[in-house]
């Protein structure tokens, strides 16, 4: 069953165009939101059974041979994700029914790219195969490609969407990389043994390079200082899929990670640093940033960016805590991850579609067109005010609790080290900048007078009122989550814990001694500092002035694409051209260069134990062959060209002969007779262009190319019979002959045991023929016959 989950959304893929062709009438979305909400249900039924310990675990043998397998685990961590991948995802399916055209004649492509998305995602979560989950992995980068690119034919959603993907994959690539260092220390590929073996084994330095390169792939999937800037540009997205890609699913893919496998490099300080650092630098660059933008989503997209920052620095904290062997900070840093991670992704999918119901309704998501459009949208007003506030941390919703339990992590993490006293005033100034943009979601195109100058009340067009539902159900989960949340946060808890290997119970509460703890002070000033700055420059707009563009790397990044697309031109005119000679010249000698150095490199000598004995037949035919190739090098007569070239194969064709290979034989004798032919008709049709002599130069590059080619071709056939393993794979073909139903061997090997190959040498020589017969043609109807 668990497979069947992962695999559903794509199975239903396919009946998609089949349904939107004959029902017409019925929203596509109304259907397809069938598929999480089925799967939602029974992740919900198997919360029970996790939380009282138990795990689901399912293998499917794939690739055993490689290592890859699709074993799937359902555990608390993975049940987390999953509740939230479905359960966002049927809210956004729904949201989408009224926010998407019925008359949309791409409708049935968003939702396919949609259950693509679903699926990859579901396999990152559930897999305990590295391989398989990097499969899952690299299929949410194209699926979210194509999701972001669904207005295709804007030029923004294209250049984001290939940002997203380049970057992303880049991550991925280099991910794969780490994987594979992973398996050669630990022997395999599972995550469980993987977390066993380098609990109960020493480590090495291999392993800081894994780390490395596996936090690529966590930093650019999870938008991390700095490859956060392709976040923002994929906001050219329909909000629906904002609201799902970068709430609950893309963009936690690699906080994902970070929980599953680094307690594999929790041996180190230098890892949870590495988080630590990157994520306050992320946290304090997205909220800064989102301040000064005016554009909705584009401050949304910033406060995504912010918010996994300080999910990163969470991380940090706690294998930091399980490197110091402080059980308080590792465990507790733990709960409030996973806390938080479910409270952004309600309160951030609420907000994303409340900013598209502003945007479907006035046309604009400029919060300085929009003012006092709560006469209009009353409602949204309100459940903006409940998601709103709860990511600025403002009580009692659930936001102002996983707040809290961050700053304590942070607070704890002071207690082992003054230097992270820095940390914390600029996490603190980070949540500062968190309170600000919040209130500026909230406030600024809902409060004041309705500009109808701006916004003309002919312009304006009322959504169904069926679009809140979605929004709405969020944010009440906003203000019930703290009274339910243990249900699901405590088995996740415990699964990122690794309990069975580090023996580590978990911590879900902390008592502070006073009523007035640091952190409620902390929140105290937090918000009237915030009040205070938004009603004295935010309100006013006096804000937008300051705009600190110093911290934006957008521009780094297109300067790197436009150099890089210049090298690659470059490179492009200087070596694919038109000149065969030129081409083959870096094909052999790349080959030869590579081969050869390969062999040096290897340092294996070539060691032949017997010579077979050499007929004299033999030395004579190769005496000829070396004759005619040396002769072909001097000659100039097209004619005697010819009946050299064709003398070096008749003399191969003698050779088979003389090596007791007549099927061999018989072949070569047919193709140089052919062949021959073929050049003479060609010879008669050529033109009356004489031979270009060129200079030694030439003549002596053409000769180095070609010894280097021969060298290291000989070089390879040495060394494959030096080293080669004796098979008796001979004897299998005496003993299946007659049983086959031939009686000759050669010709059973042929039609029977080799028949597809056979098959695809007549393929070959069938298209050969049609090339020259169509070549004959155009030289009949008046075609080119220059030979150049």
């Amino acid at each position: 069953m668990l497979q069947l989950t992962v695999f559903l959304p794509v199975i239903v893929m396919f009946f998609i165009p089949t349904i939107r062709k004959n029902f017409k009438t019925i929203h596509l979305g109304k259907v397809v939101v069938i598929v999480p909400l089925v799967l939602f249900g029974y992740f919900l039924s198997q919360l029970k059974n996790i939380y009282s310990g138990g795990i689901v675990y399912k293998s499917l043998a794939f690739a055993t041979n490689v290592g890859l397998d699709i074993n799937f685990k359902l555990d608390g961590l993975s049940l987390l994700f999953t509740l939230l991948i479905t359960g966002i995802g049927t809210l956004v399916i729904l949201y989408s029914c009224y926010y998407m055209d019925i008359n949309d004649p791409k409708l049935h492509k968003f939702y396919i790219f949609l259950l693509i998305f679903m699926s990859a995602m579901l396999g990152v979560v559930l897999s305990d195969n590295l391989l398989s989950m990097y499969m899952f992995w690299e299929l949410t980068s194209v699926s979210s490609f194509l999701l972001i690119s669904y207005w295709h034919e804007n030029d923004t959603s294209r250049k984001g969407a290939l940002k997203s993907l380049i970057i992303t994959v880049f991550g991925g690539v280099l991910m794969l990389l780490g994987i594979f260092i992973l398996n050669n220390i630990t022997g395999s590929f599972n995550i469980s043994e993987i977390i066993t073996f380098s609990q109960n084994n020493k480590y090495t330095s291999k392993y800081i390079l894994a780390m490395i390169l596996i936090l690529f792939g966590a930093f650019t999937k999870s938008a991390q200082f700095p490859f956060h800037i392709w976040l923002p540009d994929a906001m050219a997205a329909p909000t629906p899929i904002s609201s799902y890609l970068h709430s609950a699913t893309m963009v936690k893919a690699g906080i994902y990670l970070l929980l599953r496998v680094g307690i594999i490099f929790s041996f180190s300080a230098t890892f949870g640093n590495i988080l630590i650092i990157f994520g306050t630098l992320t946290m304090l660059i997205g909220s800064i940033s989102a301040i000064f933008l005016k554009d909705l989503k584009g401050i949304l997209a910033y406060s995504t960016i912010s918010q996994l920052g300080m999910m990163t620095l969470m991380i940090g904290i706690a294998n930091l805590g399980l490197y110091d062997k402080n059980h308080y900070i590792y465990t507790f840093a733990f709960y409030a991850i996973c806390f938080h991670i479910i409270n952004h992704a309600a309160f951030k999918a609420c907000l994303f579609m409340i900013t598209g119901i502003i945007d479907h309704t006035f046309h604009t998501r400029d919060v300085n067109k929009l003012r006092g459009i709560r006469v209009y949208l009353p409602i949204s007003f309100i459940l903006s005010i409940i998601a709103g506030f709860s990511m600025a941390g403002i009580p009692p919703l659930s936001g102002f609790f996983s707040k809290e339990y961050f700053l304590t992590s942070v607070y704890g993490l002071i207690g082992t080290s003054s230097l992270y006293i820095i940390i914390a005033i600029l996490v603190v100034i980070a949540s500062l900048g968190t309170f600000i943009y919040s209130f500026i979601l909230i406030f600024k195109p809902f409060l004041g007078t309705f500009n109808k100058t701006s916004s003309s009340e002919t312009r304006i067009h009322l959504p169904d009122k069926k679009i809140i539902i979605a929004p709405s159900i969020l944010a009440v989960f906003v203000i019930i989550n703290s009274f339910i949340k243990d249900y699901i946060i405590i088995p996740a808890q415990n699964a990122a814990l690794a309990g069975d290997v580090t023996n580590n119970k978990i911590i879900s509460h902390i008592s502070h001694e006073n009523f007035l703890s640091k952190e409620l002070i902390t929140t105290i000033l937090v918000v009237l500092i915030g009040i205070f700055i938004y009603k004295t420059f935010a309100a006013k707009n006096i804000i937008y002035k300051y705009n600190p563009s110093v911290i934006s790397i957008h521009r780094l990044y297109n300067n790197l694409g436009t150099k890089l697309h210049a090298g690659a031109g470059y490179l492009h005119n200087k070596f694919i051209t038109n000149e065969l000679r030129r081409n083959m010249s870096y094909i052999f000698l790349s080959l030869s260069v590579t081969i050869l150095a390969g062999y040096v490199a290897v340092g294996k000598p070539i060691i032949i134990n017997s010579f077979s004995s050499v007929h004299i037949m033999n030395i004579i035919i190769g005496i000829c062959i070396v004759i005619c190739c040396i002769a072909m090098a001097y000659c100039y007569n097209r004619l005697v060209l010819i009946i050299l070239s064709s003398g070096v194969g008749f003399m191969m064709t003698a050779l088979y002969v003389t090596f007791r290979a007549p099927d061999l034989a018989m072949t070569q004798f047919v193709i140089e007779s052919i062949s021959t032919i073929i050049f003479l008709i060609a010879f008669i049709l050529l033109t009356n262009k004489t031979k270009h002599v060129e200079k030694q130069k030439f003549k002596l590059t053409n000769a180095i190319i070609a010894g280097l080619t021969g060298i290291s071709f000989i070089t390879v056939g040495l060394v494959s019979y030096a080293y080669k393993n004796p098979s008796a794979i001979s004897q299998f073909y005496f003993d299946n002959v007659v049983s086959s139903g031939g009686g000759n061997i050669v010709n059973v090997i042929i039609v029977d045991f080799r028949g597809f190959d056979t098959l695809f040498e007549i393929t070959v020589m069938t298209m050969v023929a049609l090339i020259i017969y169509a070549m004959f043609k155009i030289i009949k109807r008046g075609g080119n016959k220059d030979e150049n």
